[in-house]
């Protein structure tokens, strides 16, 4: 089993309760906002370095092929020959 991760809110708010004695003191007002700043600057950071996410991809053989043929008969559906060259 692996460990939690944690977010850089749990850190900060980790920090925040560690060093400043959070919830029972507050900072400055000033102060907590450049710290929420920050963590969220940070939650972003991680956010783009992430790998993204793909789509699991569907192994239908028969749904492709039968998708396949029913767009190449719609296809040959709407072919209008075009009679006007003179011979």
């Amino acid at each position: 089993m692996t460990a939690p991760v944690s977010t850089p809110l749990q850190k900060t708010v980790r920090w925040l309760a560690t060093h400043a004695n959070f919830p029972a003191t507050r900072l400055a007002a000033r102060a907590e906002l450049l710290i929420l700043i920050a963590t969220a600057a940070e939650q972003e950071q991680v956010a783009l370095q992430r790998s993204p996410r793909f789509l699991v991809e569907r192994n239908d053989i028969a749904g492709d092929a039968s998708l396949k043929a029913y767009t190449m008969n719609r296809s040959l559906a709407h072919y209008v020959c075009n009679n006007a060259q003179k011979t």
